[in-house]
């Protein structure tokens, strides 16, 4: 019990220090991304998301950019990533049959519609276009036969960085609903 403690401290620390960027994402996504704009209200189920807009201007430019990003980084009909290890130079041909094989074999987990990484890429797309960040997880699926992306809105998640710039500790608040909680405890 003893160790739990600092890392609820933490935890409520790191989303208490970025507070003041919530009302940041708040002010953007009221502007640029409606369908987001939750940080700091709670919508109601048919509440008008864009009602304070004078223009859909902001919108369309940020869903253009969003998806734009896809378009470039990610284009369904080509192979956009290959696998490679740090040193070439001492690959055989064996080597690179297995790399070409486990690239293809990840596309083919990636692209799994069970594993929603389209979903999960175009949130983040859009995401990065409207707040320049965004928040992506790889885990297990719940059938623990595939991968599963998601996205999560940024409202939910706090991490710290090292000295290095690289992340080393990610909190995610989440609300499970009795069903999700019970379906977890079947698996």
């Amino acid at each position: 019990m003893s160790c739990i403690k600092p890392l609820i401290d933490q935890c409520n620390h790191l989303f208490d220090k970025r507070l003041p960027l919530l009302s940041l994402w708040q002010d953007i996504a009221d502007n640029f991304y409606p369908e987001r704009a939750d940080f700091t209200t709670c919508r109601n189920v048919g509440e008008e998301m864009s009602r304070g807009l004078m223009s859909s201007y902001p919108v369309v430019a940020r869903r253009q950019l969003g998806d734009a990003f896809g378009a470039m980084l990610r284009p369904t009909a080509k192979e956009w990533f290959h696998t490679r290890t740090n040193r070439p130079d001492k690959e055989d041909t064996t080597d690179k049959q297995w790399l070409e094989w486990a690239g293809k074999f990840q596309r083919n987990v990636m692209y799994d519609t069970r594993a929603q990484f389209s979903r999960a890429t175009k949130e983040a797309d859009h995401d990065f276009a409207a707040f320049g960040q965004a928040v992506i997880s790889v885990e297990m699926n719940p059938g623990r036969d595939g991968l599963l992306f998601r996205c999560w809105h940024l409202r939910d998640v706090a991490w710290m960085e090292d000295y290095t710039g690289q992340i080393t500790t990610i909190y995610r608040r989440w609300k499970p609903t009795v069903s999700d909680l019970c379906a977890m405890a079947d698996k």
